[in-house]
C-alpha cells in the first residue's frame, strides 16, 4: 500500500500508482486512464508529457491538489466534472450539475443527421428539445455551416450553458436558446427535430451507476413510472412544428423502440430507421410525417 503522497516528496511514478490503486479500491471502470488524465489537470499539463517523465518531482502543492482531485473520483464524481469540459462530436463543452452530462451514445444522433442530409452547405432549419449543455444543436450547426437553429430546455441555467458552449464554439450567431416547457414558447416549423429526452424508468434511477445516479440532475434523466411520460408529451408537439418533408431524430432507451414508436405513430409521425448506438442497442429513431410519400 503506497503512504499518502501529499505528505513526503513524490514522482509523477509514484503518484500514479497510487491513484490507480485507489480508484481500483472504489471500482472506477478505467482507474490508470483516470489517474493520468487527472493528473495532466491538476498540473495544466496534457497526459501524453508524462510518458518518459515518470521520475519527475512533483511539489507538495501540486501533490496535494492532485490527491484531492482523486479523493473527488473515488467517491464516483465524473472525470468531466472534475474537468468542467466534455468532449462531444468535434466540440469542447462546459458542463455543470444543472445540465446532463453528454454521452458518447448521444453522438449517434448527430452521425444519423449527416447520412439523411449529405450536403452540408444546405440551409436547415433545427430545433432541439431538452437541449441541456446544447451538444446535439451544437455539433449539427458545426457541421451544416449554412444553418441556424433553436434549442429549448425548461432550466435557465442549462440555457445559459448552452448559450456559453455556443460562445465558446463559435456558433452564437447561428444558435438561439430559448427557456420553455418542451416546445410551449415555439410556433416556428423546421426540418430537422433533435431531441435526447428523459427515458430511464423512476425506479430504475437507483440502480444507475453513482456517476450517473448521483451527479445527473434527476429532471433529466426520470421519464415517469415506464420511461415514456417524455415521449407522449412530445409526440403532439413534433408534429406541430416539424415541416412537410422534415425529419425527427429521437434517441431512445435500448428496449424502448416498439413503445415510442407506437407513441410517434398515434401523433402521426412514422419511424423511418432505428440506428443502433456503439453496444448495438437501439438508440435513435429517424420519423417523418405519416402522409409524407
Amino acid at each position: 500500500m503506497h503512504p499518502n503522497p501529499a505528505k513526503e516528496t513524490t514522482s509523477v511514478k509514484v503518484i500514479l500508482e497510487w491513484a490507480k490503486e485507489k480508484l481500483l479500491e472504489a471500482q472506477v471502470e478505467s482507474p490508470i486512464l483516470d489517474a493520468r488524465l487527472l493528473l495532466g489537470f491538476a498540473l495544466g499539463t496534457p497526459q501524453e508529457r508524462f510518458y518518459g517523465s515518470e521520475d519527475k518531482i512533483l511539489t507538495k502543492t501540486e501533490a496535494d491538489n492532485y490527491t484531492k482531485i482523486i479523493e473527488r473520483r473515488c467517491k464516483r464524481e465524473p472525470v468531466s466534472r472534475i474537468l468542467g469540459t466534455r468532449g462531444f462530436w468535434n466540440l469542447t463543452l462546459k458542463i455543470n450539475l444543472s445540465s446532463l452530462d453528454p454521452r458518447p451514445d448521444s453522438e449517434l444522433l448527430t452521425e444519423s443527421i449527416l447520412k439523411a442530409f449529405p450536403d452540408k452547405a444546405a440551409n436547415l432549419k433545427f430545433i432541439d428539445f431538452g437541449t441541456g449543455t446544447g451538444c446535439l444543436l451544437l455539433s449539427a450547426l458545426n457541421e451544416f455551416p449554412n444553418s441556424s437553429g433553436v434549442g429549448v430546455d425548461i432550466s435557465k441555467e442549462c440555457i445559459k450553458l448552452a448559450r456559453e458552449n455556443a460562445a465558446l464554439n463559435g456558433l452564437s450567431q447561428r444558435a438561439l436558446f430559448i427557456e420553455s416547457d418542451w416546445g410551449r414558447e415555439v410556433t416556428d416549423k423546421f426540418d430537422i427535430i433533435i431531441a435526447n429526452p428523459p427515458y430511464i424508468q423512476s425506479d430504475a434511477i437507483s440502480s444507475l451507476d453513482p456517476e450517473v445516479k448521483n451527479f445527473d440532475p434527476h429532471i433529466a434523466l426520470n421519464g415517469g413510472q415506464d420511461g415514456l411520460s417524455c415521449y407522449r408529451k412530445l409526440a403532439p408537439q413534433f408534429v406541430e412544428v416539424l415541416k412537410k418533408r422534415g425529419l425527427v431524430f429521437l434517441e431512445i432507451g435500448y428496449n424502448q423502440r416498439e413503445s415510442v414508436s407506437n407513441i410517434m405513430e398515434g401523433s402521426g409521425l412514422k419511424c423511418l430507421q432505428i440506428n443502433q448506438d456503439l453496444g448495438n442497442r437501439d438508440r435513435c429513431l429517424v420519423l417523418r410525417h405519416c402522409h409524407q410519400y
